[in-house]
């Protein structure tokens, strides 16, 4: 069952008190092609989501950002409420911000003894010139000068939670449909809540799910299948229900002169280092085999402990191929993952090559320990498949986020009151 997906970009109107842009509002995404190894996350963890309590956001957040050849500008960002299905709220930015319209990141540095020049940016919010005032969706925008879309470098989504609510789920191991017993996972998700009349639930409540770290299936919107005098809850609905996937896939780069794990060949050229990741199959028809991954995300690092990983850790041109006898016919085969910002675009999406029989695709990556999956998109319905690449098996190891929102009709935004990740096992 597809579910709602952020593929497809929503054209809106941002109307701000100090300027209006016409934004194409798609999340998390790099509007220019020298934006490089975005980070966003919580509490100094780059395996941390960017999410943080309302009642101690302060400097919690840490935004880092590379620019390919750049001259050292000094760079905006400002942040944009949102509804629970990351769409721009009616409400004034006086309501939900407080401090300047947008500030500057002038904290930046010049890359160090690599092969591909780069400046980095680090900026560490929410902080006294800035900061939310309210709870729910927020997207973070980074631009040059005045804002206006040709000046957007990119966009990134961030969560406030004023917790007042908890939250959880089981993944029972039969689903309600019994033929996907062991090709997908079901949750069974409930949630208690203080404070708010038990009327006002079935209307006002709203519960996102998402799976690792993915947008483009996650569950949006869902409103509770059963309200209880003590409890809500979200089951038996075919929004719950997510293809279970296979463990990713993983290589680390962090020593260029030590050939890790998944990686076939490296070798430095006048321009960049060059990495081949050794030749992948097709898992769909392959055992399940369970080992340790990190769900999709990377992390940036080098192993030498005396280089800082900002500035000296070089980037490098990985190569990746998919052995497939002949292309698919209606499919797109892309690369996803943090490594490509969960995300589709011509970056990460993979090329068959008739000579070689099979996809290949490459990218410029910051040194660093990577997890990614082939999945495939079908160039009419835009669905995005794991079962053809992966395999599904309901033993693999996934993360569930659930996200708790409540429709406050007297302030007229979407709280975000509930937040908690579940694991499939």
């Amino acid at each position: 069952m597809m579910k709602k997906t952020l593929l497809f970009c929503l054209f809106i109107l941002l109307t701000m008190k100090l300027f209006a842009i016409e934004l194409p509002f798609c999340g998390d995404v790099n509007y220019k092609p020298e934006v490089q190894t975005v980070l966003l996350y919580a509490d100094g963890d780059q395996l941390k989501d960017p999410i943080i309590p309302l009642d101690n956001m302060m400097g919690r957040l840490t935004l880092s950002f590379d620019i390919l050849n750049g001259d050292g500008d000094v760079l905006n960002y400002t942040f944009i409420h949102c509804t629970h299905d990351w769409q721009p709220t009616d409400i004034q930015r006086i309501q939900y911000a407080s401090g300047f319209e947008s500030d500057l990141i002038d904290d930046y540095a010049f890359s160090l003894n690599t092969v591909v020049d780069f400046v980095n940016y680090h900026l560490a919010f929410p902080n006294k010139d800035m900061h939310p005032l309210i709870s729910g969706n927020y997207l973070l925008v980074v631009f040059e000068d005045d804002l206006r879309e040709e000046n957007i470098y990119f966009t990134r989504r961030f969560m406030v939670l004023d917790e007042c609510a908890s939250i959880g789920a089981v993944v029972p191991r039969y689903p309600d449909d019994l033929k996907l017993t062991d090709t997908h996972q079901q949750l069974d998700v409930k949630a208690v809540m203080n404070n708010i009349q038990a009327s006002n639930v079935q209307q006002y409540t709203h519960l996102t799910i998402r799976q690792n770290g993915r947008w483009d299936n996650a569950a949006i919107g869902l409103q509770p299948t059963f309200v209880y005098p003590d409890r809500i809850s979200f089951e038996h609905h075919p929004m719950t229900v997510f293809e279970a996937g296979n463990q990713f896939r993983r290589f680390n780069t962090s020593n260029f002169y030590f050939q890790s794990e998944n990686l076939a060949h490296i070798w430095q050229t006048d321009d960049y280092y060059a990495i081949d990741i050794s030749t992948c199959e097709s898992r769909a028809h392959k055992p399940y085999i369970s080992y340790e991954d990190i769900h999709g995300k990377k992390v940036i690092y080098i192993e030498d402990e005396n280089k800082d990983n900002d500035t000296e850790a070089d980037y490098a041109m990985v190569n990746f191929f998919l052995k497939w006898d002949a292309p698919l016919p209606t499919e797109d085969v892309y690369i996803l993952g943090a490594i490509s910002d969960w995300t589709f675009s011509e970056r990460n999406k993979m090329i068959y090559n008739y000579h070689l029989h099979g996809y290949e695709c490459s990218m410029l990556l910051k040194q660093g320990y990577y997890n990614f999956m082939f999945v495939t998109v079908d160039r009419n319905s835009y669905e995005v498949r794991s079962d053809i690449t992966a395999g599904n098996f309901w033993e693999t190891y996934n993360v569930y986020s659930l996200y708790f929102y409540y429709y406050n009709a007297v302030k007229g935004y979407d709280e975000l009151i509930g937040y908690s990740t579940v694991n499939s096992h």
